[in-house]
């Protein structure tokens, strides 16, 4: 967030989180969301990233099979090498499947990108 260090917290999120679980997760974070980045202490932070990789949902229905799609978004894949699929940003940060900002229907295609980036993923961390 080194970049945001001068916007409100509640304006920050928009690069890794849909615009729609923001409000959410300023609420679970426990951080005010017109406090400034650069205010934000240690411990809030370390808090945050706990409770994002910590994340979990309940599923309370299902939508229509033709509004099923890929979630749009995701890890760019330009800052992705392709060969290994290791963040070019981050040295020992891979990527697979939904996480890639690939979209596609629901379905074969999907399924086939989420097997083949994560066999790739996996065989590169091993290496």
């Amino acid at each position: 967030m080194a970049k945001k260090k001068n916007k409100l917290f509640k304006n920050s999120l928009n690069d890794i989180l849909p615009s729609k679980i923001i409000p959410f997760i300023i609420k679970l974070s426990g951080i005010n969301e017109d406090i400034m980045v650069n205010a934000i202490t240690k411990r809030q932070r370390r808090g945050l990233c706990d409770l994002l990789k910590g994340l979990t949902f309940v599923i309370k229905a299902l939508e229509d099979i033709n509004l099923a799609v890929v979630t749009a978004g995701g890890v760019n894949t330009k800052e992705i090498n392709p060969q290994t699929m290791q963040s070019k940003i981050i040295e020992n940060l891979y990527f697979a499947g939904e996480i890639i900002d690939i979209d596609a229907l629901t379905g074969g295609y999907n399924l086939q990108l989420a097997f083949s980036t994560g066999m790739l993923a996996g065989k590169s961390v091993i290496q």
